[in-house]
């Protein structure tokens, strides 16, 4: 693990909005910004920021910087992967460096045992960073940006192949997800709006290898066709899963 600091540059029910300063958040002024972006849970008044280099974080990042002293570092796992994985450090290490935050990264070289999931090892791999990088800074929260179409099709393989109710918990550890209410599509729209670079994990079209790809691209459009109303579902998951995990 190496750590960089960078110069400064000269509820429906169960619901949250921002929690303390929702009225006062910038970006907040636009009621479409109310609408769309509905937490589950206050937000830390700071916190670390794990950052991929996708829609999903870059966004996020974008958002919770709106607040000035909020965000204290972004973490970056470098999956070591070829140029897509050199691609996003080079990203979210620049755009660290724009917003004056420190920017703490660490590049895999191990591989997986034999026969073992590469999407699973590489999960247990962020996480444990993610836990090391919240132990040597006060156990500080690191906000994730998982949204609901991550949780719709985390939804859909704990129904339909673990047979279980349930969908992505809040909390893991000192790991945070309080933006399980915002939707992909307007994520990307308010990227398009907001001017922010992203980079399209290349992963998540390879359905032939990557379950959660065939998953994304082949599975849950056609449940969203069947049932357009799915995200009401998901969104009750949501909340019955965060009132479980609460008891």
């Amino acid at each position: 693990m190496q750590r960089r600091r960078v110069a400064q540059p000269v509820r429906a029910s169960g619901l949250h909005p921002e929690g303390r300063g929702f009225e006062s958040h910038p970006v907040y002024q636009n009621q479409e910004e109310r609408m769309h972006f509905q937490l589950t849970h206050p937000l830390p008044r700071t916190c670390y920021v794990a950052v991929s280099g996708g829609a999903d974080s870059m966004v996020a990042l974008h958002w919770l910087a709106q607040v000035e002293g909020r965000v204290q570092g972004v973490v970056h796992f470098h999956h070591n992967t070829g140029d897509f994985a050199d691609a996003c450090w080079d990203l979210v290490r620049a755009r660290a460096h724009e917003i004056g935050c420190d920017f703490l990264f660490r590049r895999l070289y191990r591989n997986p045992d034999e026969g073992a999931s590469l999407e699973n090892f590489w999960r247990e791999q962020r996480y444990r960073f993610f836990h090391e990088i919240s132990a040597v800074n006060g156990n500080a929260p690191i906000v994730l940006a998982h949204n609901m179409d991550d949780c719709l099709e985390n939804y859909v393989k704990a129904t339909m192949v673990d047979g279980h109710l349930g969908t992505i918990p809040y909390r893991h550890g000192p790991c945070i997800r309080p933006f399980r209410l915002w939707k992909r599509a307007d994520i990307e729209d308010y990227a398009k709006r907001h001017g922010i670079r992203y980079l399209q994990d290349p992963s998540n079209l390879d359905h032939s290898k990557f379950k959660r790809a065939e998953l994304r691209r082949l599975v849950v459009p056609r449940l969203k066709r069947y049932n357009p109303g799915i995200y009401r579902v998901v969104q009750k998951a949501i909340v019955r899963q965060d009132k479980y995990d609460e008891r």
